[in-house]
């Protein structure tokens, strides 16, 4: 499947260019459709308004103003950007004119939760990916070039790999890394060790389990149909901690990542290695929801 059409969420604030950017370098690369979406989220209250102003004025000056911001931004790349402005809650309009548009990939900034409310339950973004119809890819970065290492954070989810093939579709001349980070729990390695386990049988248990998962992980990359010169690694730590650090090495510019929810609650917000990773995360992030 090619990308056919993206949807770019602008918030019309400071770092609002690495957004424009990468969505503009991906339209170009795939020839794809390029809708820009702003969502002004509230009115102050326009009861007593002085004349001649009134709602459907004040509305449609924020709107004609908004449209001028964004023209603004579009670089001059030849990529032509189509451009709605609207009201509501961002999480809705942004997934509503996604799934209107059959978006292939909705692109946003990493955003800030506004409130206390959104720092319990989630922001903008985590509510995004719980509820988009394609894969998210967060903007933290400049898009100077086109991405050339991806990490593939594979816990063996269907969503992971999920996420690891939609890297591929979007970016397929970068090389790609599928990482299985392996956390055993600290409380069950000290129970083994109060159970009487040597260190060494502890050390054997370790790297038997770093073969399954390498073997595991070759095994997938034939089934999901993975670049078969990608390489694969098994990691032990912390997920989110190995991860960051991973992102933080230099010379990796895209992590993706598999998120899923089974509840209300957990639909609402990201998972704590996801939200982790995003939040601290210095390159870009693809996540994705469902598999293919």
């Amino acid at each position: 499947m090619t990308i056919r059409t993206i949807v770019a969420a602008v918030a019309l604030e400071n770092g609002d260019e690495p957004v424009m950017h990468r969505a503009s370098r991906i339209a170009q690369e795939h020839g794809a459709r390029l809708l820009l979406v702003h969502v002004i989220e509230s009115l102050p209250a326009t009861a007593d308004l002085p004349l001649p102003a009134d709602e459907e004025i004040v509305s449609r000056v924020l709107v004609a103003d908004a449209t001028q911001a964004l023209e603004r931004l579009v670089p001059a790349s030849g990529v032509r950007a189509e451009i709605k402005v609207d009201f509501g809650r961002a999480d809705q309009v942004i997934e509503r004119f996604a799934r209107d548009h059959a978006a292939d990939l909705l692109i946003i900034g990493p955003g800030k939760p506004q409130n206390l409310r959104e720092k319990l339950f989630g922001s903008t973004v985590d509510r995004l990916v719980r509820s988009s119809p394609c894969p998210v890819l967060v903007v933290t970065q400049q898009a100077d070039d086109g991405y050339r290492r991806v990490i593939a954070a594979i816990d063996f989810s269907p969503m992971s790999f999920a996420a690891a093939q939609s890297a591929v579709r979007m970016a397929p001349n970068a090389a790609m890394e599928l990482v299985h980070v392996l956390e055993i729990p600290l409380a069950f390695m000290q129970a083994m060790r109060k159970a009487g386990t040597s260190q060494a049988e502890i050390d054997q248990y370790r790297r038997a389990k770093s073969q399954a998962a390498l073997k595991e992980l070759r095994l997938a990359c034939v089934s999901f149909s993975i670049p078969k010169e990608s390489k694969i690694r098994v990691v032990h730590g912390d997920a989110a901690a190995t991860l960051i650090g991973l992102a933080r090495g230099g010379e990796t510019d895209l992590v993706t990542l598999g998120v899923q929810g089974r509840n209300a609650v957990s639909k609402m917000i990201l998972g704590s290695v996801a939200r982790r990773v995003v939040s601290l995360s210095p390159c870009d992030i693809l996540l994705t929801r469902e598999p293919f």
